[in-house]
């Protein structure tokens, strides 16, 4: 097989880096070496490489692409982190009609696995201050990151502030094969098709639950899935409370294929809260013996308009009966 190359520096054998997104020929490659790398690099190829994942932020542009080296491991504590609070901007001036010109970057981990969603991808990123990742531009899509956030504000915070549309985050965001662990969660204020996919969400060792919460508040979150992703407790405790929460008005939901590993303390696994949900839950395991209502508050029809099918917990498939 021939080798396949990119335009500044990128190569690989037979297909792009990262498999949630490919290259495209119109995007600028960025490198990040957080070891090796110097943020008075042009960071265009990879003995050029920027040292901070916000300095190729802040350089690259709409359907650019950054790619993340690893730092080095280290016996017993694993590999290195990047300790920061990155921001993606809109870019240009913001406001109905305008061209948001950040849209559409990537930001992917270099890993040698394939789809498997572990905090020992390689790449590994801790909050400096607060967050490691506020986004205000569109369809940002973030790949094969490990996100250490105990006691952070949230993960990844996608903010979106509706008909101003000076923030739009939450719009077409994908986030693949990464791992969340701690308390911060990955959280959104509407928005419209946003993807997680095949990622692995673990409470904080003392079991205070992070994971994903959408908010649909004024601006209603249309259309968001979540697939193929796992839910686990933190050390030996399980979850405190619901790995994943909304709140009305959240339309067309779809969780699908997805694995929830211990019992939460609540009892709760998928809180629907409100009456304005549409969606469906369907595929998914959980590690409860009646899972039941109580388990997925909300999942009734004619309350808030969701439905479930092929749910399985420990007695096998449920019928979600009261």
């Amino acid at each position: 097989m021939s080798i396949h190359n990119f335009p500044h520096g990128v190569a690989s054998f037979g297909s792009p880096v990262g498999v949630g997104r490919f290259s495209s020929p119109w995007a600028t490659h960025f490198f990040v070496d957080g070891t090796y790398g110097g943020d008075s690099n042009d960071g265009k190829t990879p003995d050029q490489a920027y040292k901070t994942i916000q300095a190729a932020v802040t350089a690259s542009t709409g359907g650019d692409i950054i790619y993340v080296r690893p730092k080095s491991y280290t016996l017993g504590t694993g590999f290195a982190r990047y300790s920061e609070d990155v921001s993606v901007t809109l870019g240009g001036s913001g406001g109905s009609a305008a061209t948001a010109t950040n849209a559409n970057k990537s930001i992917i981990g270099i890993t040698q696995r394939g789809a498997s969603a572990t905090d020992f991808l390689g790449v590994r990123w801790i909050f400096a201050t607060a967050t490691p990742l506020t986004v205000d531009a569109p369809c940002l899509h973030v790949e094969n990151i490990g996100f250490f956030v105990e006691a952070a504000t949230y993960a990844i915070n996608l903010r979106c502030n509706g008909a101003t549309r000076t923030q739009e985050g939450t719009t077409g965001f994908s986030i693949y094969n990464c791992a969340i662990k701690g308390d911060g969660k990955l959280y959104a204020n509407g928005g419209n098709e946003l993807a997680i996919v095949n990622c692995r969400f673990q409470a904080k060792y003392d079991g205070t639950t992070g994971g994903i919460q959408l908010v649909g508040s004024t601006n209603q979150v249309a259309r968001p899935i979540i697939k193929n992703c796992e839910f686990i407790g933190g050390n030996s405790y399980n979850m405190a409370t619901a790995p994943i929460a909304t709140a009305a008005p959240v339309y067309d939901l779809m969780i699908r294929d997805c694995y929830f590993s211990v019992v939460t303390d609540s009892g709760v696994y998928i809180d629907i809260a409100g009456t304005s949900n549409t969606g469906l839950v369907a595929n998914c395991y959980f590690a409860s013996a009646d899972l039941s209502t109580t388990g997925i508050p909300g999942l009734v029809a004619g309350v808030s308009g969701c439905f479930a099918a092929g749910l399985y917990d420990d007695d096998g498939i449920d019928d979600m009966s009261a």
